[in-house]
């Protein structure tokens, strides 16, 4: 009896393991800083904003398991803000927001960022 047990909490702790692999990143930086004055890029716009959003239908955002949430994307939302500078590689004293908004059969969420785009050669 203890033998099999045993066995049936190992069977359990791999199939707890097997589901707790890292998901796939959702954005990714070549450069972020906590203090200003890292990089000092030449300011070719302030002020700019970008947003990146998606919706989803509230029943299957119910019943997926909290593990394979699909998140608000800030990557998307930078490349969004130097997308609408001509020769912006870099955004520079970024804030992000993340806003989600309820409506009744869906949802929508959204990655905003504002910052001031730059250039670095």
């Amino acid at each position: 009896m203890r033998v099999a047990g045993r066995g049936f909490l190992l069977g359990c702790a791999l199939l707890l393991g097997a589901g707790c692999a890292s998901p796939p990143p959702i954005s990714e930086f070549s450069l972020v800083a906590p203090r200003r004055g890292v990089v000092k890029p030449e300011i070719l716009q302030r002020g700019v904003e970008g947003e990146w959003c998606f919706s989803q239908n509230l029943i299957a955002v119910t019943l997926r398991p909290p593990w394979q949430a699909r998140l608000a994307d800030t990557g998307r939302a930078v490349a969004a803000a130097l997308e609408k500078v001509e020769g912006a590689n870099v955004l520079t004293d970024v804030v992000t927001k993340v806003r989600i908004e309820q409506y009744l059969l869906f949802q929508r969420s959204c990655a905003i960022v504002f910052g001031d785009a730059g250039r670095i050669e």
